[in-house]
């Protein structure tokens, strides 16, 4: 049923002109207008991702120690909304106008969703259950001391020892791709837990729950970006995925196949040439060159 309507999206949505194009065919085939919107939206996540992080930084106690976090707050919070709204106002365009059928299939664009929704989730606990507290936190003690444990505990070399493993294993390519995988997401796991476990040792002043909203924030907008970047490529396109693999059914390629053959402007069209004139020979056609990889357009 979502497949049908993200269709409905591209082929259907704002045909009201006389050429009858939908207003994700109209901007699809702009000049400029796809690159201001996507390029303003990527500005905006710069806005919006680094006024948040020093929220999300004071409220773990690693930075910005010194400054209550209200009073903090209270200075990037208006440039955080506006480039919230910004973002997410650009982003429904550039969904719109790119190929939303694209966006739908593909891998990438679901993680980044997945992680949009929780970070989405964790502003809500934040502000109505977290923030309830906030003048037990807003400053912390200038007497709060960094427990003697925590500046070498075995929290810091479990997230060290993880960290160089899961850096050793990217020079490795001759193992089965889901073994890696699962090993370098097992290994980032040690290492966020650790360095959480190692950063709540040292600020025992600032409740965990509020740490961990901070943590969750940081770690959940880093991975939108993250992930709306390999958007561009086509790595897991599924034109160029194995049916039957893992990425093939997440990605519900199957129903993306049954639409990709349907005649659009999504599909660049090759005008037929003349034919030569009578008694001339046809032109021989040169070798053919490899073909060049595209690049994709980030989300």
């Amino acid at each position: 049923m979502l497949h049908d309507f993200i269709n409905w999206i591209r082929e259907d949505l704002g045909r009201f002109t006389e050429d009858g194009l939908s207003w994700s065919h109209q901007l699809h085939q702009s000049l400029f207008m796809w690159n201001v919107i996507e390029g303003t939206h990527v500005l905006t996540i710069m806005f919006f991702a680094g006024t948040i992080w020093l929220i999300d930084l004071r409220m773990m106690g690693v930075a910005f120690r010194n400054v209550p976090i209200s009073t903090l707050n209270n200075k990037v919070l208006p440039i955080t909304m506006i480039s919230f709204g910004v973002m997410i106002a650009t982003g429904i365009i550039a969904f719109i106008g790119r190929d939303p059928m694209m966006y739908y299939h593909n891998i990438w664009f679901r993680l980044k969703m997945v992680f949009l929704l929780i970070a989405l989730i964790n502003i809500l606990w934040f502000h109505y259950k977290v923030q309830k507290s906030e003048h037990e936190w807003d400053t912390i003690p200038p007497d709060a001391e960094t427990p003697a444990k925590a500046r070498s505990g075995p929290a810091l070399w479990a997230f060290l020892g993880a960290t160089l493993l899961l850096l050793g294993t990217f020079p490795i390519t001759n193992v089965d791709l889901g073994l890696i995988v699962s090993a370098r997401l097992a290994l980032t796991v040690i290492a966020l837990v650790s360095l959480f476990i190692y950063i709540d040792g040292r600020t025992p002043s600032i409740p965990r729950v509020v740490k961990l909203s901070g943590a969750i924030s940081l770690s959940a907008w880093f991975l939108v970006i993250i992930f709306g970047r390999f958007i561009a490529y086509d790595w897991f396109y599924c034109e160029k995925t194995d049916p039957g693999s893992l990425a093939y059914v997440l990605q519900e390629c199957a129903a993306y196949q049954d639409t990709s053959g349907e005649e659009g402007i999504f599909e660049e069209e090759v005008a037929p040439e003349d034919p030569p004139p009578e008694g001339e020979a046809a032109p021989t056609a040169p070798d053919a060159e490899p073909a060049q990889p595209t690049t994709g357009q980030e989300g």
